[in-house]
């Protein structure tokens, strides 16, 4: 088995190797699967450096740590216990998440993490289909819950890394949920891009003197309560000249910025900043789960091109391939192709 691993932390295209391992033991209620690609997340890489934006720092086993938690590929084995209710077999195409070490030509995953890939999503939608729309979908409760009782119609969100994954994904969702977005990137590329394939659509590039103002106008005097942020670091601190005093919240999942969080005007104009982690999803009932995957198989059927890929890279390339990851400009995820090698 390959596998791309790491022994301390570190910059990413540093400390990163491939090496070859024992296959991982096929136990009870488990599934073997061989990888035909997995995505680089950005919090994938925040886990090799040991960044806060991660938690915790995961743990790194004597025999090293293999990032990843999702991708797609096709199951070789079936262990015992497996309900067959699942309908898992050998053969099967599938997408798999939560599982850690996805960063690996084979994982051996929990029966329950894999989702069957139907013929219209291809492999490298599938691998990056799950952890973008749980986050969308987990932020999205989040907002919703945040807004005032009385501001439950007509609603206004700010959107930062709209060109993102998972930016465009939470548009998306809101949109069809009758919200007005307004979308902010960095970069006057970037927004040209995004507005070409989201004609109509408000977007601003913050890098642009007088966007703050531009925005006020997109809102036409709609109150904005919320903001949907994944880069923090000074642009937080602009967010929050934009949203109502008192009522207003952000929702943060990522530091995109790398720089330290500007929260000086929250206090003074009474408003509110709320993160969110990933793994609060799985705490969600089962049944709401099985709605949500339900929910990102549909998009990834009819709207392949939220999902874009910008890149795919053997595994022998894996520093080039982080490196991609931190490009300025990158919209769309970059995949590790273990068919490559």
């Amino acid at each position: 088995m390959r596998r791309i691993v790491h022994h301390q932390r570190g910059e990413p295209a540093q400390v990163l190797r491939i090496e070859d391992g024992p296959s991982a033991r096929l136990g009870s209620g488990q599934v073997r699967i061989r990888l035909s690609c997995a995505p680089i997340h950005p919090g994938d890489l925040h886990g090799i450096t040991g960044s806060p934006a991660f938690g915790l720092p995961p743990a790194i086993a004597p025999e090293g740590r293999v990032p990843g938690f999702e991708g797609a590929g096709i199951i070789s084995e079936v262990g015992p216990g497996v309900d067959p209710a699942l309908g898992l077999m050998r053969g099967l195409r599938v997408a798999f998440f939560p599982a850690a070490g996805a960063w690996s030509d084979e994982v051996v995953v929990p029966a329950g993490a894999v989702v069957p890939l139907p013929e219209s999503i291809p492999d490298d939608v599938g691998a990056q289909l799950m952890i973008n729309a749980v986050t969308a979908l987990t932020v999205i409760r989040t907002a919703h819950d945040s807004l005032p009782p009385d501001a439950l119609t007509n609603v206004v969100t700010l959107l930062t890394a709209a060109g993102s994954a998972v930016g465009r994904l939470i548009g998306a969702m809101l949109t069809e949920r009758g919200v007005k977005v307004i979308r902010l990137v960095r970069s006057e590329a970037g927004a040209a891009k995004l507005a070409g394939v989201l004609p109509g659509s408000s977007v601003f590039a913050t890098e642009t003197a007088g966007w703050k103002d531009r925005v006020r106008a997109a809102a036409e005097g709609a109150k904005v309560h919320v903001a949907i942020d994944s880069v923090g670091g000074r642009l937080l601190g602009d967010l929050a000249e934009l949203l109502a005093e008192r009522t207003g919240t952000v929702i943060n999942f990522g530091s995109l910025g790398g720089e330290m969080s500007d929260i000086r005007l929250f206090p003074p104009r009474s408003l509110t900043l709320k993160g969110v982690v990933l793994g609060s999803w799985m705490l969600q009932p089962p049944e709401q789960r099985k709605a949500d995957i339900a929910l990102a198989l549909r998009l990834a059927s009819e709207s392949p091109t939220l999902f874009e890929i910008v890149e795919r890279y053997p595994p022998s390339r894996i520093a080039d391939a982080v490196a991609h990851v931190g490009r300025a400009g990158r919209a769309g995820v970059i995949l590790i192709d273990f068919s490559k090698d």
